[in-house]
């Protein structure tokens, strides 16, 4: 396999196993940066030929990949979305495969092209990968390009100069030119049955090679293709455009605030809610933001943070009273009726951090029966009930008031579905963070150390390096996904 030193092991995997499985398919498109996409850096698109689909997803299921599922209103028939992860790496790979060639817009890909045996037909092979004939790939890249190209490209081109057409796309089209000649493009598109003429693929790939992709050109190219093509629609234009026009503003910057953005592709079968508990000074807070970060490439990722609220009035004013009573208290004076406020106050805030709390479990455990990886940081853990002080658990005593509803709450918050422990020594813990006394740091040491390993917990050692603490993370994040716990 040619540069297969910088090839995934996940990937290289996958390749050998379609080969001995003898599964037809070709990396359809954007041949020109398949080379990230064979380290995992970018998707991997395969078309397989539909008959051999059962062995094609036996390899996949062999490699532990688990399928994706897109937001509805995404999905294209013919389409799936699978997700690998390697183990020395920890690299997600993902696949995008179709089984019949859909393309279009960005938001809406409305063309149906059965031209899965053509593509298919003669391939060659670049880096150990079955890929079209470049001239072939060319003819779909430049349909593709013709069809993706969206009225406010050429408005954009018309009022700021220069070609609609984007950087990257020009870049494939500049590789693929390299490769073809106009004998083999008249050639290809005389038998693709697309209505495309052999002089229009001959002009395109002039005007690639001169710079020439101009707005009045790509603007006539595309009312000309998308006259030829109309057989090919999915959906009829009155259809097709009300569809484009709601996607196109759920995907706008405000839609997320408004909660009705377009969802990531998430995980088909079931999510996971996993929580990253430990001392302070364990690393909770990176390892949960570079899990996130790690995640969200590829699906929907959820970060919850369990603990003391930094900020919001209504916490502050709470905490307040009990704040300068006990400031009082240091100075050696009397708390007097402040004392009385601050008795009631403090219990306010803990109650209604309890509720918080719940609420946010509850949401986390409906979001991730939904799909979703929810990656929960300062969990409130039962087995640390019974401290003194709990991490993030019950904090009033049984005589102070709302102790009881305190508590309820708490019991009524279910147990994530993996709970990656961070152990480590106090030494370490007391040179990466001292705003605790010794002794507070001694407590939450011990309570770490009760808690065992178990099928739903993972034990890590925080005091290793952190890349290596980092990927037995990903790794027992990626075995309860392929447990579908």
């Amino acid at each position: 396999m040619g540069s297969q030193t910088e090839v995934l092991g996940l990937v290289s995997r996958l390749l050998d196993g379609l080969a001995a499985h003898g599964v037809e398919y070709v990396h359809w498109k954007s041949n020109e940066h398949l080379m990230p996409a064979l380290r995992g850096e970018t998707d991997l698109d395969l078309l397989v030929i539909e008959s051999h689909k059962t062995a094609f997803e036996k390899v996949l299921a062999d490699l532990g990949f688990v399928p994706l599922a897109p937001a509805p209103v995404r999905h294209i028939p013919g389409s799936e979305s699978h997700l690998g992860f390697d183990p020395a790496t920890g690299t997600l790979v993902h696949l995008d495969v179709q089984y019949q060639l859909t393309v279009g817009e960005q938001l809406l890909k409305n063309h149906r092209l059965p031209v899965e045996g053509w593509l298919l037909a003669s391939s060659g092979e670049l880096h150990g990968v079955r890929v079209p004939q470049p001239e072939r790939e060319l003819l779909l890249l430049y349909v593709r390009t013709m069809l993706k190209t969206t009225t406010r490209q050429l408005v954009r081109s018309r009022v700021k100069g220069g070609s609609p057409v984007p950087a990257r796309i020009l870049k494939e089209a500049v590789w693929l030119a390299e490769r073809v000649s106009p004998e083999r493009l008249r050639t290809a598109a005389e038998n693709s049955d697309l209505d495309v003429a052999g002089d229009e693929l001959v002009e395109f790939v002039t005007r690639v090679e001169e710079g020439q992709l101009g707005r009045a050109y790509i603007s006539n190219g595309r009312r000309s293709l998308r006259g030829k093509l109309a057989r090919y629609r999915r959906l009829p234009i009155h259809r097709a455009l009300p569809k484009k026009l709601v996607l196109r503003l759920r995907s706008r910057p405000w839609a997320k605030r408004l909660r009705i953005e377009i969802p990531k592709r998430h995980l088909a079968d079931h999510g996971l809610l996993v929580a990253a508990v430990g001392a302070d000074g364990s690393g909770k807070t990176r390892l949960t933001l570079d899990l996130e970060t790690w995640l969200q490439t590829k699906l929907e990722v959820r970060h919850v943070y369990f603990g003391q609220p930094k900020s919001g009035i209504f916490f502050k004013l709470l905490n307040k009273p009990g704040s300068l009573a006990r400031k009082r208290d240091e100075q050696g004076g009397s708390p007097g009726a402040l004392g009385t406020v601050a008795r009631y106050t403090d219990a306010w805030k803990w109650l209604a951090l309890a509720r918080k709390r719940r609420r946010a479990a509850r949401d986390g455990q409906a979001a991730s029966r939904e799909g979703v990886v929810v990656i929960a940081e300062r969990f409130p853990l039962q087995e640390f009930f019974s401290m003194e002080t709990p991490m993030d658990g019950p904090r009033l005593q049984p005589d102070r008031p709302f102790a009881r509803s305190e508590l309820r709450h708490y019991l009524a918050i279910e147990p994530p579905e993996l709970t990656i422990v961070l152990k480590t020594n106090l030494q370490t813990l007391r040179d990466r963070k001292l705003d605790l006394t010794v002794e507070e740091h001694i407590v939450k040491v011990a309570a770490v150390e009760t808690l065992q390993a178990n099928p739903n917990r993972v034990l890590i050692d925080a005091g290793q390096p952190y890349e290596e603490m980092l990927l037995a993370a990903k790794s027992a994040i990626w075995k309860a996904i392929s447990e579908g716990r």
